[in-house]
């Protein structure tokens, strides 16, 4: 439907610009890249610009396709495949429409095949002229979101070693542990420190101690294999493996095999490191995940006290 049909259908409007013509106005809306709609009060779709039709036609639906549908209709099948989003978008648009609330903005993916897109709707009355049209306009915010997602990345990230830092791993390990708490998994934590450290960059400065750390890490990252993984700089020298699905015995060999890939393992510069590990392992059944992390410093600690390099598992006190 043009300009010219919706003055028709409501002669009141001044959709034009004083003395140019509805034309003119149509071609401003068909400038602007934002994806614009009208419809009314029972959903009919009655104006759309190129930019809706454009992106319609981009995913399979033809222009003439638009003035003959329904929004509330489309909105209420979309609804039907489960996307909790649009549930949002019809509380928001029943409100404006219903006249509970002037306007109704809402972000949401809407990834193609392809590629990962995001979008920004507003809802709002075309007031003035009659209470019977809304409009809705998409806003393409995939470049915002994809930056966001970026920063919230590095965010998680120790920048040396690239791997997961302390805030990660606060946000992955209490996921991980009621995962294991419903699916009844054990989940194991090794916890491991590289043995005089200060040394290393004493003797053979600072650069040499951050490619030892790079090169530590690297080995760590090779042992988080699964979704349930997760390698941490736990702090300083201090790296972390978050092993979901995984016994005791397993973290204990998995933790023998880095201690041992270590070992065999030279420095950039001709010299060699060595590592303590502390191993813990719980089938969680409180929240008490904490206790998991104190367990592998625990072991840890003994493990340091003992000689260092080698790994020690914990094991509770007798009652």
């Amino acid at each position: 439907m043009s300009v010219n049909n919706l003055t028709a259908i409501y002669p009141g409007m001044p959709l034009a610009a004083p003395g140019t013509g509805s034309a003119f106005h149509h071609s401003i809306l068909n400038s602007i890249e934002q994806e614009i709609a009208v419809i009314q009060k029972n959903g009919h779709i009655v104006y759309v610009n190129e930019a809706w039709v454009r992106f319609g036609a981009n995913n399979g639906l033809p222009r003439a396709n638009w003035l003959q549908s329904n929004y509330l209709k489309i909105c209420a099948k979309a609804a039907s495949s489960h996307e909790p989003h649009v549930r949002l978008i019809q509380a928001g648009l029943a409100a404006v429409m219903g006249g509970h609330q002037a306007s109704f903005s809402h972000e949401y993916p809407c990834h193609s095949p392809d590629e990962k897109r995001w979008f920004l709707m507003n809802v709002v009355g075309l007031t003035g002229y009659t209470d019977e049209l809304f409009v809705i306009i998409h806003s393409d915010i995939t470049q915002r979101k994809l930056a966001e997602q970026q920063v919230e990345r590095l965010s998680l990230l120790d920048p040396l070693t690239g791997l997961a830092n302390r805030r990660h791993l606060m946000q992955f390990l209490p996921s991980e542990w009621q995962r294991s708490r419903r699916e009844e998994t054990p989940i194991s934590l090794i916890l491991m420190d590289i043995d005089d450290f200060k040394k290393i960059n004493d003797q053979h400065g600072h650069v040499a101690g951050d490619e030892c750390l790079k090169q530590i890490a690297e080995l760590v990252q090779r042992c988080a294999r699964r979704p349930g993984d997760l390698a941490v700089r736990w702090g300083g020298e201090e790296f972390m493996l978050v092993l979901g699905h995984t016994d005791s015995d397993t973290a204990l060999a998995i933790a023998t095999e880095l201690l041992l890939t270590v070992r065999r393992t030279e420095s950039a510069k001709h010299f060699r490191r060595t590592i303590s590990l502390g191993v813990s392992t719980a089938r969680p059944s409180g929240d008490d995940y904490e206790d998991l992390i104190q367990q592998a410093d625990s072991a840890l600690y003994q493990a340091k006290k003992a000689g260092k390099n080698q790994v020690l598992r914990y094991v509770s006190s007798p009652l």
